[in-house]
Order: C-alpha cells, then structure tokens, then sequence
C-alpha cells in the first residue's frame, strides 16, 4: 500500500470521525434543548397554586355529595403531587444521562415518554382546577338560579289562585303537589346554605323540572299530571 492511498484512508476515517462527532453534539445538544423545555414546563406545573386551591374549597367545611366530589378531586391531586411529578423527575434524570453519555436512542425514547407524562399531567391538573372552581362557585351559582326558580313558582301558585275553580275535584291534588315543591325549595336552601351545593343543584334542577312540567299539565289536563 503506497503512502499516498494510506494518506487518503487517515484523511477519510479523521473525516468521518469529525462528522460523527459533529452530529453527536448537534443530536445532543438538540436533546438538552429538549430536556430544558420539558423541565421547564414541569416546573410551571408545580407551581401552580393548586393547593391553594384545594385549601380555599376545604375552608368551605363542604358537606354530603359536595364533600364526597371533593375528596376525589384532592387525592387526584394529591397522587399528582407525590407520585406524578416525583416519576418525571427520575425520567428527566434517567434522559439526561442517557444523552451525556451520548446514547441517543434511549434519551429521545425517555424523552418522548416524559413529554406523553407531562401533556398528561397537564389535562390532569386543568381538570382538576376546573372542578374546584366549579365547587368554589356552585353556591353563588345556586343562589342565581333559583331567584328564576321562585319566579316561576309564584307564577304558578298565581295562576292556580286565580283559576282555582277551574280544577275542580283535581284542586287538593294540585296544592299537595304545590306543597312538594314548596318543599324542595326548602331542602335546596338548606343543603345550599349548609355545605353541599352539589345535591342542592340536584334538587334544583328537580325543582324547575317539576315546575316546568307542572305548569304544562295545569294547562292542559291536570289529570295526566302524575305526582311528584
């Protein structure tokens, strides 16, 4: 072999070295692009003030269904906190040793996992916001609703006054089933005033639905109405 063509097999191989080791950091240094993003964002995760969150709807001393939706909530984001977040810092740890030691394939799998947890975690945690808002709010919520409930109630009990002679005989069962509804009107204020606006929504929607379906038949023909 002359020395020419040894020269040209060192220059080819120094040649392929370089650009083995120029894509091996460009890889690398693409993959700690990666990393710092996703590090990023699991740092704004865990910072958001979800647990003030949960204390501000526990203050609220909830009761019956309110508290049951609650708890499962808070334990979602209790198993987020200590499990969720703790296994993605492994997997950030695991990526990033992977990709030091420029074992590419392993730290673009691991990384691909972690952005999967992460996207993830990220519905977990909107939804469990969204649901404590909707806790923290129902109350106010309620009490809004209702104010139309009653409208339509007294309405109701206006007209049936007025036309009361209308109904002959089917009279006492119209006050009874005006009696049920005064009735869950006063079940609503107490659940809602007490801690389980959840039920009580419950029971308002019972309310309108009976109101509305009740006002119909009086309409109509009182005899097709069953009772409530």
């Amino acid at each position: 072999m002359s020395d020419n063509l040894l020269i040209i097999i060192m220059i080819v191989i120094a040649t392929l070295l370089i650009i083995a080791y120029v894509v091996a950091i460009l890889l690398r240094k693409r993959n700690e692009g990666r990393l710092a993003v996703l590090e990023e964002r699991k740092e704004e995760l865990y910072n958001l003030p979800v647990n003030d969150e949960v204390e501000a709807v526990k203050n609220m001393h909830l009761i019956g269904q309110s508290q049951v939706a609650f708890r499962e909530w808070n334990q979602k984001w209790v198993d987020l906190s200590l499990n969720s977040f703790a296994d993605i810092e492994n997997n950030l740890f695991e990526a990033e040793g992977y990709n030091s030691s420029f074992r590419f394939l392993k730290a673009q799998h691991k990384i691909d996992q972690i952005e999967s947890q992460i996207t993830l975690i990220e519905e977990d945690i909107a939804s469990i916001r969204n649901a404590l808002a909707e806790l923290e709010k129902q109350e106010s919520k309620n009490s809004g609703r209702v104010l139309h409930a009653l409208d339509l109630f007294e309405s109701l009990q206006m007209t049936v006054a007025e036309d009361s002679e209308k109904y002959g005989q089917a009279l006492p069962e119209i006050e009874r089933q005006l009696e049920n509804i005064q009735s869950e009107f006063s079940q609503f204020v107490t659940l809602n005033s007490s801690g389980d606006p959840v039920e009580a929504a419950g029971i308002l929607d019972n309310a309108e639905n009976h109101i509305l379906a009740f006002d119909s038949y009086c309409g109509e023909n009182f005899l097709q109405l069953l009772p409530i």
